[in-house]
Parts: C-alpha cells; structure tokens; sequence
C-alpha cells in the first residue's frame, strides 16, 4: 500500500496513529494496575520512555513492542491504530433506537459485502509506525488468539532494532519487494522478492534493509500456545 499523502499529511496521520497507540499502551498497563516505573522495570526500559510512548512522543522499537506485549499480556497487533479510512462497513450509531441500529448495521455490512467480516481493504489495515520508519500493518480484521499475519514496509537503509532481539513463537517471512537481510543468530540470510525463511522467534534476530529501495514482506508469527485477544480499549465496556 503506497502511501501517496503530502509529508505533512503522513506526518499528521503518523502522530495520530502514535497517539492512539499511546493510548492503548496505557489503558492495559491501568487495567493490570500497573505504574509506569513497574511496566518500564518489567519491560526493561526508562519510564521516561513508557511515558513518551504513551503520550505519543515516541515510537517503540521491535524489540521494545514485543517486550511491551509480554509484560502487558496482550497480542503485538492489540497496539495497532485503525486507519481513519477503513474501507469497511460505515459506522452506525449505538443509540438511541437499537432496532432501526441494528437494521442500518446489517444493510451496512451487506452493501459491503461482507467485509467487516473477512475482509480487510488495502486503505482499512490496523497498523503501527515503529521506530526507524518501519512500518507494520495488520492483514486480518481483528487480532487473532495465536497468530500475527502482518505485512511488514521497510524504507531504505532501514532496520528493526540495532540489536539482536527474541520473542515466544516462530516466524515465517515472504520477500514482496525489494531486499530483506535477517539476521538470525550468527548467520545473515538475503532475501529478495519471492524468496522466505522460517526460524524459531526465540532465536536472537533482526531485520534490515540494505538496499536504497523500499522492502515489503508478508510475515506470520505463530505464538506458543493460545492467548485471549483483549478487548479495544477505544471501545466501551459493557
């Protein structure tokens, strides 16, 4: 997905997306009645840095945003911000009159056939901008309980994280576009379009791109055994 906006839109669009992310970093670390020192000494980090994060004056790195999903108990993608344009069905009114809602709704969904289901609409992905301009966008609607399907963009001379980082699951990576370099352990394996790589997460990785063009890769990470996906918290409980 070619993100053809002006810089100063995609520089609104990132600082929104941070915020909203910064949003949900919070809101799990209050519902596990965490304080920020707690969830930086857990997570490794300075709580200035959970604090940024939070307030959307930073972006988290790789190794940074898988940490913050261990210690918060949460999926990597229940940190993606929706995109503005969703390319779903429009949103309906929760109230007042719960009949004629609820019929908007279903009309809705129908006219789109069927994508808030089981679509997702190039323009409608969940992503998050991480640290070093590299990009992550969900490919499933909602987060799944044992799976990440993700297509990942990586600019030019773009990297994950200057170190090696881990994570519970395996990792299983397709080229798109460009060229991916990824590091596991002590061996540095290049791969271009078409070519894929399956390694264990828990072995020390990163990712980076050498080249002066733009790297896209679809990646699943499977996780070791299942987890419940949290509830939005943009959303209201009942």
């Amino acid at each position: 997905m070619s993100d053809v906006a002006s810089p100063p839109t995609r520089k609104r669009r990132r600082r929104a997306a941070a915020d909203r992310v910064g949003s949900r970093v919070a809101s799990y670390r209050k519902e596990r009645n965490l304080k920020v020192s707690e969830l930086a000494r857990i997570v490794g980090v300075s709580p200035s840095l959970i604090s940024q994060i939070e307030r959307g004056q930073s972006q988290p790195s790789v190794s940074t945003l898988f940490s913050l999903a261990e210690a918060l108990a949460v999926p990597v993608d229940a940190f993606f911000a929706e995109e503005a344009s969703t390319g779903g069905a429009a949103a309906v009114p929760t109230a007042p009159g719960g009949a004629r809602v609820a019929e908007a709704a279903e009309r809705a969904e129908e006219k789109q056939g069927g994508d808030v289901r089981y679509v997702v609409r190039r323009d409608g992905r969940a992503a998050i901008d991480i640290e070093g301009g590299v990009r992550w966008e969900r490919l499933t609607p909602e987060t799944l309980p044992d799976v990440d399907f993700l297509e990942l963009v990586y600019p030019p001379g773009s990297e994950s994280h200057s170190e090696l980082y881990r994570h519970p699951g395996d990792e299983m990576v397709l080229v798109l576009s460009g060229r991916l370099d990824i590091i596991v352990g002590f061996e540095r394996y290049a791969l271009e379009a078409g070519d894929s790589i399956h390694f264990p997460s828990t072995f020390p990785h990163r990712y980076i791109n050498p080249s002066d063009d733009e790297a896209r890769a679809v990646t699943v990470i499977l996780h070791d055994g299942e987890r419940t996906p949290p509830a939005n918290p943009e959303q209201p409980r009942p």
